[in-house]
């Protein structure tokens, strides 16, 4: 029977394993909104050098864990996150022969010239502050741990516009990365305010305290070389969801209630006289509740990037403004499930302990729904550009970020009449953090010492974490160990 379910529960990890990666890998979606991993509910950085120790809780009353850190993104591939197609780059046009036409952030050059460009992005994220730690022994075999950090994090979207021709002759939108920073209290060339969401501008900053994980654990099994435990957890949020301001907004802590169960334990494989070497591992399943966010969308048939054309008010059809500012809304957003699955070995010595392990991490994609209150204020269509120009607009409906007003296989179709948007044109998935996993690593090394009355540990730590695709960016962090028990 043990074998048996040992099986069955690889077999589940290897089948959930390969449909992550397949969905998370061939998504290509430019979605307008990233939620990064949070450091709480994270078992490397909960579990390095202190499982060990908290395994032996019988010889401890409690235990308390400072964990300064640094963390941040590397490598190349998140720089396509936010791209159209995951391009590495985007063709930007006047055209309407590249990705992007620059008369939708109205770039317009002179008469004679058309604008063209290069746009990426190199989007990092950088978080610094600490971890904290905390379990505590209870009477008949219980324990109760509570783990949480309060850190610094900061974004960047390190835009970068190159092969810059023919500049925009609108004061404040000479280019696309004008068009993308300008202050909301700057007005368009018709005199509609510019983007109040998902804009593009330097260094974004966020402080607080990650959510609490707090878990109450049953000792199932403890003996001289095996110790097995079972629990349930609660994640407590400390945040207020996303508001959208910013593409790559800084988000520290969430507004979703977590509730999820676990096990772990440790086997002494081998003991020495003042030492020993010792395997660990925890499973932990999570489900994240639904709260309210702030979400920007994309419109179904309008494809990717259309949250950043213009739209008209139908009893002004040749003011355009910002669709970005009509397509945001407060939206029902359900994370649903995470799995973690940590293993490591420990090596102890008198004084000195080592160690290594590895995490895979699996978290679903986000359900989105708009709430009830969700609506359009006034009747509201895509700006018909040629009909504006034209002194006779209606709408274009079916128009997309890439088309522009040139005769050609790529221009905006006018509507015969004025086509309104309604709730049911909302992409919803384009407003929802994708599937993600991962693989990650880490060492750990530490010393044991005596200080006053307490028995001490101060370790040093380091993890890579390998995210599968696009979705999941590669993570580097160091951190410290400053752990007491008592």
């Amino acid at each position: 029977m043990y074998k048996k379910n040992n099986c069955l529960l690889l077999y589940i990890l290897l089948a959930l394993s390969t449909h992550a990666t397949i969905r998370g890998i061939c998504s290509d979606y430019a979605h307008s909104i990233f939620i990064p991993r949070q450091l709480s509910y994270n078992p490397i950085f909960e579990n390095a050098l202190v499982f060990d120790k908290n395994e032996d809780l019988k010889c401890w009353d409690w235990i308390f864990s400072a964990k300064p850190i640094y963390t941040q993104n590397v490598g190349g591939k998140f720089k396509r996150y936010f791209n159209i197609n995951h391009k590495s780059c985007l063709n930007v046009q006047e055209n309407g022969t590249g990705d992007v036409d620059s008369l939708w952030f109205q770039d317009i050059s002179s008469n004679t010239t058309m604008y063209s460009s290069t746009l990426s992005f190199n989007p990092k994220r950088r978080t610094y502050g600490s971890m904290l730690y905390l379990a505590l022994e209870l009477p008949h075999n219980f324990e109760l741990s509570v783990n949480t950090s309060v850190v610094k994090a900061t974004n960047n979207m390190h835009i970068c516009e190159s092969n810059i021709n023919n500049l925009g002759t609108v004061p404040g939108f000479e280019t696309i990365t004008q068009a993308f920073s300008t202050s909301p209290a700057v007005t368009l060339a018709l005199g509609s305010p510019t983007l109040l969401y998902g804009r593009i501008c330097g260094s974004h900053s966020q402080v607080g305290a990650d959510d609490l994980q707090i878990k109450l654990i049953r000792h199932m099994c403890s003996n001289d070389d095996l110790y097995w435990d079972f629990y349930g957890l609660v994640g407590v949020p400390t945040g207020k969801g996303s508001k959208a301001r910013n593409l790559f907004e800084p988000i520290v802590g969430s507004n979703h209630v977590q509730l999820g169960f676990g096990t772990d334990g440790k086997w002494d494989a081998k003991k020495y006289d003042c030492g020993a070497l010792s395997f660990l591992g925890e499973l932990k399943w999570r489900y994240g509740l639904s709260a309210n966010e702030i979400r920007s969308f994309d419109l179904c048939a309008n494809g990717q990037w259309s949250r950043y054309l213009l739209l008209v008010n139908e009893s002004a059809p040749s003011a355009p403004f910002q669709a970005i500012n009509d397509l945001t809304f407060k939206a029902k957003v359900t994370p649903r499930i995470s799995v973690d699955l940590y293993l490591a070995a420990h090596w102890s010595t008198k004084k000195w302990n080592f160690e290594v392990g590895y995490d895979f991490w699996y978290r679903q994609s986000e359900k989105v729904s708009l709430t009830n209150c969700a609506s359009f204020a006034t009747p509201v269509g895509i700006a018909d550009l040629p009909g504006i120009a034209a002194l006779h607009p209606h709408t274009a409906s079916t128009a997309n970020i890439s088309q522009g007003v040139l005769p050609g296989s790529n221009t905006i179709v006018s509507d015969a009449t004025f086509i309104p948007l309604t709730l049911s044109n909302i992409n919803l998935t384009s407003g929802a953090q994708p599937q993600n996993i991962s693989n990650s690593i880490y060492a750990s090394a530490a010393y044991d010492y005596t200080w006053r009355k307490y028995q001490t540990q101060i370790g040093i730590n380091a993890s890579y974490e390998i995210g599968a695709g696009v979705n999941t960016p590669d993570n580097v962090s160091v951190w410290l160990n400053l752990d007491l028990f008592m």
